[in-house]
């Protein structure tokens, strides 16, 4: 048993030598380099890994460490030669060398799975050096200190901020002589740590969305734009196409065709709170929001795919959303909406809560009010009232963007939107009476 396990693992070690010894070939021929490394070589290499670990864990771990040292000081002498000889910088060849001789050995103690996995992942990293580079030479200095800043509070500090509630506290300190009704500690949402957490997840959202609509949606048309920016936030990027389309008056569907998509796009990042933060309102929510965002989606590649032609006009002059102000910014947000639900759906009642969600809806401070309504839904609101409040809330949010467009773009758009926005309306009230 233990020769047919240490004949798996010589078989792994072989392929994981050629598949990145097959993308250094590859390199070879197109000349993106001049090391000799080729797919003989690693594959020679891996299984030197794994025969020194053999022998390291046959007889002793000084033979492993022994024949380390021997590959890392050819490796260097390798490295020498060609840097004085050849002039060459970089020492991408010698680590992925190192690498392959590590995951060698990591096949042969047991680990095949895991070094195959890294092999692939070493394969793709060196195999995607152009696009690499080129990616690289579009983000300028501040997204990357603005990335820095929010991975260091998102991960760094996220994970130190207390995991626990403190409505009773901080009410208590306010009106430390009045006691709260009993709905009060049905929902609780003074939570440090959550609050953070739907930060980094919406941030996270829209990052995603933002380098999509930079490396990509320039390179497609406004159509494109839209439905990529879509994803990075709806308003902003129909705000941005408004903008280009006062000065493109001649150009109407392809702007159209952007803003719808990028409303129908919006519904992603819907779908992906609510299951997030309360699946219970997810699985009643699906149906409608998913009504609403095949609604928009198919009246917005209607547009795109028209015969009309679709002008390249650059629209992603969007914000980096890994500012740090951006992010305690919509910290007060999420906090402010969940202590205005709680307060509301406390003190007051639903209809009234239904108004001042439906008013921010309508000046784009949507996100925070889907997630307090997902917060309250079972506790002191029911699910078919929270779903009610998430469908309001996105409708008046999409039908803001045509008044964006009637303020600061072409209002030629403005009546084609207004009619697909009242189509909307009725979808929405589908969702409302039978969902």
């Amino acid at each position: 048993m233990d020769i047919l396990n240490t004949l798996f693992s010589i078989g792994m070690s072989v392929v994981i030598g050629a598949l990145i010894g097959l993308e250094r070939e590859k390199a070879k021929e197109h000349k993106q380099g001049n090391s000799q490394i080729g797919i003989r070589t690693d594959i020679l290499i891996c299984l030197f890994g794994a025969i020194s670990a053999f022998l390291g864990k046959t007889f002793s771990p000084v033979l492993f460490l022994v024949c380390f040292s021997a590959l890392v000081l050819l490796t260097l002498a390798s490295y020498i030669y060609l840097a004085i000889a050849q002039k060459r910088i970089g020492i991408t060849t010698e680590i992925s060398t190192i690498i392959v001789f590590l995951l060698g050995g990591l096949a042969m103690t047991g680990y095949s799975q895991l070094a195959l996995i890294l092999a692939i992942i070493v394969t793709l990293i060196l195999s995607i050096k152009r696009a690499l580079h080129s990616a690289v030479t579009k983000i300028n200095a501040q997204e990357i200190y603005d990335t820095i800043k929010f991975a260091i509070i998102a991960f760094i500090i996220l994970p130190f901020l207390p995991n626990q509630y403190f409505d009773r506290q901080i009410y208590s300190n306010i009106l430390p002589n009045i006691n709260p009704p009993a709905a009060f500690d049905q929902i609780q949402v003074l939570n440090p740590y959550n609050i953070w957490f739907l930060v980094v997840l919406v941030s996270g959202i829209s990052f995603l969305g933002y380098i999509l609509a930079k490396t990509v949606g320039n390179k497609k048309g406004i159509g494109i734009s839209g439905l990529i920016g879509g994803l990075y936030s709806s308003t902003a990027t129909s705000l941005s196409l408004a903008h280009k389309s006062k000065s493109n008056p001649d150009v109407t569907i392809p702007f159209i065709s952007g803003i719808v998509l990028a409303c129908g796009m919006s519904f992603l990042r819907t779908l992906i709170f609510l299951r997030a933060l309360n699946v219970d309102l997810f699985n009643r929510a699906f149906i409608p929001v998913t009504l609403m965002f095949v609604y928009l989606m198919g009246i917005g590649l209607y547009f795109l795919l028209s015969k009309k032609k679709d002008k390249i006009i650059h629209t992603t002059d969007l914000k980096t959303p890994f500012e740090l102000n951006e992010a305690l910014k919509l910290a007060g947000f999420i906090t402010a909406a969940l202590l205005i639900s709680k307060i509301m759906l406390t003190y007051v009642s639903i209809t009234y809560y239904y108004f001042v969600a439906a008013a921010m809806a309508f000046f784009a401070i949507d996100d925070p009010f889907v997630i307090s309504a997902a917060a309250s839904a079972g506790k002191i609101i029911t699910i078919t009232e929270a779903k009610n409040v998430v469908l309001l809330v996105l409708f008046l949010n999409m039908l803001q963007k045509a008044f964006l467009v009637l303020l600061f773009g072409n209002r030629k758009l403005f009546k084609p939107l207004l009619k697909i926005y009242i189509g909307l309306f009725l979808v929405s009230l589908i969702g409302f009476l039978y969902f």
